[in-house]
């Protein structure tokens, strides 16, 4: 039977037995007590043992340099960090002492895992897509003009390509891309870890109940939740009121029932601000790229048209080569060749773990072990 429940049991049982419960009871004393108040009952154990007023377990209260309370806690992410009420199984009434947050502190941050190592894709020279070809004179893609695709495949090693073929009239003039030099590139990689504390760190949740002070038997013990009201992942835990890595859980050989014997380590403050430099890539050495292009009218590249140097682009409109072709020449296949083949260099740069990881306000949690 709860403290709070023992007046309205009393006070029914007086309305229904009369006055023999009611003297029994005290009620109707001359100094007695009005049958509406509550009463101080006695817990008694199963062995026969008493726990005066406490209806959880009494335990030791010398608890040297911590808080002179039992607390509950929960550990665990702190995104799912639930209430304080929802440590019990069971909704306690309003009148009833409540559960209330003592403080909330913090796991200490994993440590880094460090940065993986910058790396740059290779530069290369690469050939142009294909070519322009245009019904006009001077590669003249103006009105009135038939302007038709000639593209080579993707990644193209200059083999012989036949597109498709374009007729005479069709066919008055190319126009050809430049090479190109391809860059270096950063090697994308996942990055470990970075950024504040993850919102998946452990913390614990710390919270007060009222029950602590209801007098135990034992003037040194005090009174805390019993485990069978506890919701699961919840402790009974005292806690340090000091900071130092001198504090240990209390070890007293004279203590007879349930000690504070798991140790755990939180942080009233926690901040990380590491992370990974990002990667980059510079240049250490140009590419030198040039090709030749050759056009045939035929789809095997027998019948040459025409051939033509191209070298990478200097950003000049004279980087586009504008071939014309002679009259009645079809356009059936083309082909290229390197002369100058001499991809350049790049050095990586970035991956370098960067910031700080503070914690302060070290707090010793010594919890009972599960299951006492």
């Amino acid at each position: 039977m709860r403290r709070w429940e023992a007046g309205r049991v009393l006070a029914a049982l007086a309305s229904v037995s009369g006055a023999a419960v009611a003297v029994a009871s005290g009620c109707g004393a001359i100094d007695g007590y009005d049958c509406d108040e509550y009463l101080e009952c006695d817990v008694i154990n199963a062995d026969g043992s008493s726990n005066g007023g406490c209806e959880g377990t009494c335990v030791d209260a010398t608890f040297g340099s911590f808080v002179q309370k039992p607390l509950l806690v929960w550990m665990g992410p702190g995104p799912t960090s639930p209430p304080c009420d929802a440590a019990l199984r069971k909704a306690r009434p309003d009148d009833a002492p409540q559960l209330v947050t003592f403080d909330v502190f913090y796991a200490e941050p994993e440590p880094h895992p460090g940065c993986d190592p910058c790396a740059c894709t290779a530069p290369a020279c690469a050939l142009p897509a294909g070519l322009a070809v245009t019904s006009g004179y001077m590669c003249d893609e103006g009105p009135g003009e038939m302007v038709t695709p000639f593209e080579a495949p993707a990644g193209w090693d200059g083999s012989c390509v036949a597109p498709g073929a374009v007729p005479p009239p069709a066919f008055g003039s190319f126009a050809l891309a430049p090479v190109t030099e391809r860059p270096c590139e950063v090697v994308a990689t996942p990055v470990p870890r970075d950024g504040e504390l993850p919102g998946d760190a452990k913390v614990a949740l710390v919270c007060e109940d009222a029950i602590g002070t209801t007098p135990c038997p034992n003037g040194n013990e005090q009174c805390v939740v019993a485990e069978a009201e506890l919701t699961a992942g919840w402790r009974r835990c005292i806690l340090s009121e000091v900071d130092g890595d001198y504090i240990e859980c209390p070890s007293f050989e004279d203590i007879t029932g349930p000690r504070f014997s798991e140790k755990f380590v939180f942080w009233k403050v926690a901040d990380d601000d590491r992370e990974c430099t990002p990667c980059a890539c510079t240049e250490t050495a140009p590419s030198q790229c040039e090709a030749v292009v050759s056009t045939f009218e035929d789809a095997a590249c027998g019948d040459l048209v025409a051939s033509a140097v191209i070298g990478t682009a200097t950003g000049s409109p004279a980087d586009r080569v504008c071939y014309d072709a002679q009259p009645e020449t079809a356009l059936g296949s083309m082909s290229a060749v390197w002369q100058v083949n001499a991809p350049g260099s790049c050095a990586p740069s970035g991956g370098v773990l960067d910031g700080d990881l503070r914690v302060e306000g070290r707090r010793t949690l010594c919890c009972l072990p599960e299951g006492t």
